[in-house]
C-alpha cells in the first residue's frame, strides 16, 4: 500500500487481518540459566565416585531436589544414557483358546 501512495497504520492492518496488535511488538527475553556452582561441584564429586548414578539417585544421595540436579546434568552433558529395554518373548507361542468364560 505504501507503493501505491496510501499510508495505513499498523493498528488498522492488524484489525483487517484479524490478529492482535501485541503480537507485532512482542520480543521474548533471552534468559541466562543460573547454575549453582556449589551444587555442581558436589554433583561432579559424586559422579566421579559413582559414574552410573542418574539424577534421581544423585538427588537422594545429596539430599537435594531432583530438578536442579537434572538441569545441571543436562547442561554439562553428564546425563547417563538409559539402557534400552528389550522385550521378552512369550513362553509358548500357542494361541490361547478357552472353552468357557473365566477359564484363564
Amino acid at each position: 500500500m505504501a507503493q501505491e501512495g496510501q499510508v495505513v497504520s499498523l493498528a488498522k492492518l492488524c484489525r483487517w487481518l484479524g490478529f492482535p496488535r501485541r503480537s507485532l511488538y512482542y520480543r521474548p527475553k533471552a534468559r541466562q540459566r543460573v547454575v549453582n556452582t556449589d551444587l555442581t561441584a558436589r554433583v561432579k564429586l559424586t559422579l566421579e565416585r559413582f559414574p552410573s548414578y542418574g539424577y534421581r539417585r544423585l538427588a537422594c544421595v545429596l539430599g537435594e531436589n531432583r530438578k536442579p540436579i537434572q538441569r545441571i546434568l543436562q547442561l554439562k552433558g553428564w546425563q547417563v544414557r538409559k539402557r534400552p529395554q528389550g522385550f521378552r518373548p512369550r513362553a509358548r507361542r500357542l494361541p490361547s483358546i478357552t472353552s468357557r468364560p473365566d477359564e484363564r
